[in-house]
């Protein structure tokens, strides 16, 4: 959140086009999609729930818990929106400020490391598929969603502490609500001493660690992974393992699965960043950017941001292909059943596992006879050359 109490504002040279870019940049598009999150993120956990291809995989676990939250996120933006404009007509309250930023915070960056850990999971699977095939009912899964959730909590916590938030003001010149954290001047000074250690700086320094922490480090951390796990996959299918790809499948179909997770990092990187990027920048040199950057920018990137709640898990659905063909057949209550190369009963998987660690005990077998052949030679030569 800005720090903006102090600092004036550019002349309003933009002012005339500001209602025009709220109303068409950023509150219709935002109702259309917080309608089409709304109704496409609870479809989509039934998708996840009953599809053959993600039913009982951590795959599920970890989509289903992306679209609860980013339906999460989209009611929190429609809540303040209605509170704000048709319940309380800007008479603002001290409750809303604090509860608003740790719940977006929260459910933002929950969000986004639930994307990371899906594709953390899915790059080990590619490498170790023996070992993490085991988890076949997703507990490891489970554990790591419940820690996010509470460390997200955690590290957000500060913006609920009473007094971290001073002031919430609706800006007409900007068409924007915002929170002030700095210390403004106030007749009671015992509860600025009571405040003495949140300092504007600790706020500002505070605010910029959680940009960090819910959209820097992860970011980096997609982008690392998705290019590890893409060379993976090339490398896997060069090698043509047949062992390896029939376990690959059985844990979600790598031509399926990888795209998913390919197209729901992307999203979030091209949809999230670009404004907590701003927020980032504006907190360093608000005073020398532009109007443009204070009335057009704030609006469109909040809309951008909302594209990710929205389309997120739909975009990852549809591109793949059995994915569409099984979301088209359950939207149109169909009962026909898909051929799909991925659908291996869990018969099939015991038998799989099986035979590979069969097969790995017998290679291991094969290799000590090796040995010992390798050494019974070696002591016959040596016995002839004694001999000699």
């Amino acid at each position: 959140m800005a720090n903006l109490s102090n600092q004036t504002f550019f002349p309003d040279q933009c002012s005339p086009w500001t209602t025009t870019v709220y109303l068409y940049g950023h509150l219709i598009p935002a109702i259309i999609l917080f309608i089409f999150g709304i109704t496409f993120n609870p479809i989509a956990l039934y998708y996840f729930a009953t599809s053959r291809n993600f039913r009982r995989s951590v795959y599920s676990y970890y989509f289903s818990a992306i679209a609860i939250f980013d339906v999460m996120r989209l009611i929190i933006w429609f809540l303040f929106l209605f509170l704000d404009y048709i319940v309380f007509k800007f008479h603002f309250h001290a409750f809303e400020c604090p509860i608003q930023v740790f719940s977006e915070s929260v459910v933002s960056s929950i969000s986004a490391w639930l994307i990371v850990a899906l594709t953390v999971e899915r790059c080990l699977v590619t490498y170790k598929p023996l070992q993490t095939i085991t988890d076949t009912k997703g507990k490891r899964a489970l554990i790591i969603i419940l820690s996010v959730i509470l460390t997200s909590c955690a590290i957000n916590s500060l913006f609920v502490k009473p007094g971290f938030y001073q002031k919430r003001e609706y800006r007409e010149q900007m068409r924007s609500i915002i929170c002030f954290y700095e210390e403004l001047p106030m007749n009671d000074s015992n509860q600025y001493h009571f405040q003495l250690f949140l300092t504007s700086q600790i706020k500002r320094l505070y605010t910029l660690f959680i940009i960090v922490i819910r959209v820097a480090i992860p970011f980096m951390l997609l982008l690392t992974v998705n290019i590890i796990l893409f060379l993976r996959v090339r490398q896997s299918e060069k090698q043509s393992i047949k062992s390896t790809k029939i376990l690959l499948v059985r844990h979600g179909q790598h031509r399926q699965i990888t795209p998913m997770i390919f197209f729901s990092s992307c999203i979030l990187l091209l949809t999230v960043s670009p404004r907590y990027l701003h927020t980032f920048y504006m907190n360093f040199f608000y005073q020398s950017a532009h109007c443009s950057l204070t009335h057009f920018v704030p609006h469109l990137l909040k809309t951008l941001e909302l594209c990710n709640y929205s389309f997120n898990v739909f975009i990852s659905i549809v591109s793949g292909k059995h994915g569409r063909h099984e979301l088209f057949n359950m939207l149109l209550c169909r009962s026909k059943n898909l051929s799909s190369k991925s659908y291996y009963s869990s018969t099939n998987h015991t038998s799989i596992l099986t035979k590979l660690q069969s097969q790995q005990r017998l290679s291991h077998k094969t290799d000590e006879q090796i040995n010992l052949t390798d050494k019974l030679f070696l002591s016959n030569n040596n016995n002839s050359h004694e001999q000699d």
